[in-house]
């Protein structure tokens, strides 16, 4: 059994986990385009971005992994999907891109030291850091709740005193996106752009061994310890959210010569707290992308140790390391032009895959149902990354377009559902027939 101390600690880590760079930078500039909606935007934004990615830690975490989402699918597709995934989310594109954001508005902007080779040593001194708590997997999960996670919430919840009693400006209408259509749609397309789907895939499997390791094996027993932890990271990523998309909403000093989200969010602290208000932000930003680079990293090395006995847990997480601060060297930008189309290519195959599995009992004929929706939404998710990259055939783009949802990026949605109808209609009809 947990205690209450051992559940919030575990929430804290589930917290902080989620918590990258990405997640505090992105919001700001959803907040200042939605202007007056920015509640009704803020509102979409969490139903996609903490409650979708919860839905997938609570499934993931009663399998005990990720990859047993994928077991009613060949062998050979699970093993291309899940090392696909590992790759982009670890130490092939999003690490690296931790380390970049890390070191460009955490260390840079402290003008501590700026020479020819400082980039290099911080990538180092930081994946190292890093390494140190992952080498140490037993201690990880109650070093990131224990220490990290409080330190980290005091610094945001500082940050959110001062913008909801200080606002440096009134809002203004809405803009962009916001102007055109609905604040929460527009919100909710933004929260799934957070892809924190794939990394609830990661973070289950780490979950599910922090209850093997307290003797924590029922099923029922999971799902409620699950729900308790989870919720507190659910009810802190909420209100950080909030804050976040009203500071943005109350930025329009800072945020008219800004090009995004970081920017906002680094302008507005300068202007509320002065000179501290750098040290507070590095403070922020160091501690989230080094919980993610941990959990991360952590988890790709889980997976990929389980085919290859003689190379352990340990090798692959030294081996992801020195990768990560390869691959950083090649810079933010360029990881970011890279990244994207991957994570249109592997996102919606995993936003299915969890669909699935909660309708799993449901199915007629499993094989089927999993066969058809994945291989279909593979397809449409194949043209949303050629799209991106700007090869995608102009026949094929022009026939897309007749598509719903096709300007906000989810053209597979509705063809994806329909498949999957089809083959649980097909499926009871033909079981009638037999």
């Amino acid at each position: 059994m947990l205690s209450r101390k051992d559940i919030l600690i575990l929430g804290m880590m589930i917290f902080s986990l989620f918590l990258g760079a990405g997640n505090i930078i992105f919001p700001p500039m959803e907040g200042y385009h939605a202007g007056t909606n920015w509640l009704w935007a803020a509102l979409g934004f969490i139903l996609t971005g903490v409650f979708m990615p919860f839905i997938t830690l609570i499934v993931v975490t009663v399998r005990g992994r990720g990859e047993a989402l994928s077991t009613d699918l060949p062998p050979w597709v699970g093993v291309t999907f899940w090392s696909i995934l590992y790759l982009i989310i670890g130490s092939t594109f999003a690490m690296p891109r931790v380390t970049n954001v890390a070191y460009e508005m955490a260390w840079l902007p402290l003008n501590i030291y700026s020479g020819e080779y400082s980039h290099i040593i911080f990538a180092v001194i930081f994946n190292l850091i890093g390494m140190g708590f992952m080498l140490k997997r037993s201690s990880m999960i109650s070093t990131i709740g224990k220490f990290m996670a409080p330190i980290l919430l005091v610094l945001l919840i500082i940050v959110g005193i001062g913008v909801i009693y200080n606002p440096i400006s009134a809002i203004v209408a809405p803009s962009s996106n916001y102007a055109e259509g609905s604040a929460l749609v527009t919100g909710m397309i933004g929260g799934y752009q957070t892809m924190d789907v794939l990394s609830a895939m990661a973070f289950g499997g780490i979950v599910a061994r922090a209850f093997a390791v307290n003797k924590v094996t029922e099923g029922k027993t999971i799902v409620r310890y699950t729900l308790a932890a989870g919720a507190t990271s659910v009810i802190l990523l909420s209100g950080l959210y909030l804050c976040l998309f009203y500071l943005g909403a109350t930025g329009d000093m800072v945020a008219v010569t800004s090009t995004n989200g970081g920017q906002i969010f680094s302008r507005y602290i300068n202007a509320l707290f002065g000179a501290p208000g750098l040290w507070i932000m590095s403070g922020i930003v160091m501690l989230a992308n080094l919980t993610t680079l941990v959990g991360v990293t952590s988890a790709c090395a889980d997976y990929f140790s389980r085919f290859y006995h003689r190379l352990n847990y340990p090798f692959f997480v030294i081996l992801f390391t020195i990768a990560t601060i390869i691959i950083s060297e090649t810079g933010l930008d360029t990881l970011l032009r890279v990244t994207i189309p991957a994570l249109l290519l592997i996102y919606p195959v995993a936003i299915m895959l969890v669909v699935l599995q909660l309708l799993r009992k449901k199915l007629p004929v499993i094989s089927w149902s999993y066969n058809a929706t994945i291989a279909l939404t593979t397809l449409f998710s194949l043209c949303d990354s050629l799209k991106n990259m700007g090869i995608l055939p102009e026949s094929v783009e022009t026939i897309l377009k007749r598509f719903p949802f096709y300007q906000e990026g989810l053209t597979w949605l509705i063809p994806v559902l329909v498949m999957l109808i089809l083959t649980i209609i097909v499926g009871k009809l033909s079981g009638k027939k037999a």
